[in-house]
């Protein structure tokens, strides 16, 4: 799951329930704001945190995503017809990833679904529906629920988390299934997640037993807190948007400028020869080609800003939507946003000064753009 884009202009952030915790454990004192939650954005040092998740595991507050329980006979249909995920596929247990659509097949919003029983589901979203939720379960018999204020909801991520987690006494967590158990007389709930680049377990547990699931945790050692800087980097590595940020939500823009599962990057997200979902028939019967696309490329620089044009010889192609210093390559990550009518092999950006100098890039390889390629190579 990705956070969204941040809310820069939020004048009183709410304290998640783990906001207590995670305050005592930063030194750098540094916060922002999503969905009207704080999140912090560095604990320590990002590169530290950055390399911790890389090689052990990390802690990750995720109280500022939207959650909402999802129960009833037709709570399947429901987030069939919601988002683009293989609802009807899913065993208990099992998590899948998708799309929030619109009917013209515009991008609203990633999605993640986890069916907890037969009847049961757990629905995870960057940014908050209600209104779009209460309009998909008309006529269908299914109880929703916002239980983001009711939860504290922490990530553990990393190739040593499933040792953190059996340490600290969780039976049952892993990386594939969803479960639920105990650790140390606390109720959680566990399900795999993948942040980014780096893979691990979501628990969620009640509000109120939040800051003892953290202090467990920390006790355990092995583990540090991370922030959204540092999460930013395994974002970025991983070639998955984020909303707001390197795209605009369909339903904050006109039809005819709307980004479809293809122009983000993430068509496999969105199959159009698996099962119906809302934005399905506009996408198979006014197929058009992308006109832009977001694609992840590497810099040869050690800065650059957001914003910064991105030519093929002297040809401007489009523009940095997000980027940051990628430790493990040595170089600049960066979204861009680009027409594809001018598709180059080599690329230029250009940097901050006054001469005018730009730095090559190269389009870089990243889990999201590798099963997007399986996908049109399977179709």
């Amino acid at each position: 799951m990705i956070f969204p884009v941040e809310d820069i202009f939020a004048e009183a952030p709410r304290a998640t329930p783990l906001y207590a915790a995670a305050a005592s454990s930063s030194a750098a004192n540094v916060w922002t704001s999503i969905n009207g939650w704080s999140v912090a954005r560095v604990y320590d040092a990002v590169e530290t945190e950055y390399e911790f998740a890389k090689n052990e595991a990390v802690l990750v507050d995720l109280g500022a995503l939207a959650r909402y329980s999802v129960r009833g006979e037709d709570a399947g249909a429901f987030l069939s017809r919601l988002t683009t995920a293989p609802t009807p596929r899913l065993e208990a247990g099992e998590s899948a990833r998708g799309l929030m659509l619109m009917d013209n097949g515009g991008v609203i919003d990633l999605a993640e679904v986890s069916r907890l029983s037969d009847e049961l589901f757990l629905l995870t979203t960057p940014m908050r529906h209600p209104r779009r939720l209460k309009l998909a379960a008309r006529g269908l018999k299914v109880v929703i629920e916002d239980i983001a204020s009711d939860v504290g909801a922490i990530g553990v991520l990393g190739p040593a988390s499933s040792e953190i987690l059996a340490g600290a006494g969780l039976k049952g967590a892993a990386q594939r299934l969803a479960a639920t158990g105990s650790l140390r007389g606390v109720e959680t709930a566990a399900r795999p997640v993948q942040f980014g680049s780096v893979a691990g377990v979501e628990l969620i547990f009640p509000e109120e037993e939040a800051l003892t699931v953290w202090e467990r945790l920390i006790r355990r050692g092995g583990v540090a807190p991370i922030g959204l800087d540092a999460l930013e980097i395994l974002r970025l590595e991983s070639g998955a948007p984020r909303t707001g940020l390197d795209y605009t939500p369909a339903d904050h823009m006109r039809p005819e400028t709307r980004r479809t599962p293809d122009e983000i990057g993430l068509p496999h997200l969105a199959p159009l020869d698996k099962g119906w979902f809302n934005g399905r028939r506009a996408l198979r019967e006014n197929p058009r080609p992308a006109g832009r696309r977001l694609v992840t490329m590497s810099v040869d620089a050690d800065h650059l800003s957001p914003g910064a044009g991105v030519f093929a010889g002297d040809k401007p192609l489009g523009r940095v939507t997000s980027c940051a210093w990628s430790p493990s390559n040595k170089r600049v990550i960066a979204q861009v946003d680009i027409s594809t009518v001018r598709i180059a092999k080599s690329f230029e950006i250009s940097m901050v000064s006054t001469d005018g100098a730009r730095a090559s890039a190269q389009i870089f390889e990243t889990l999201e753009s590798k099963a997007a390629v399986a996908y049109y190579d399977g179709m």
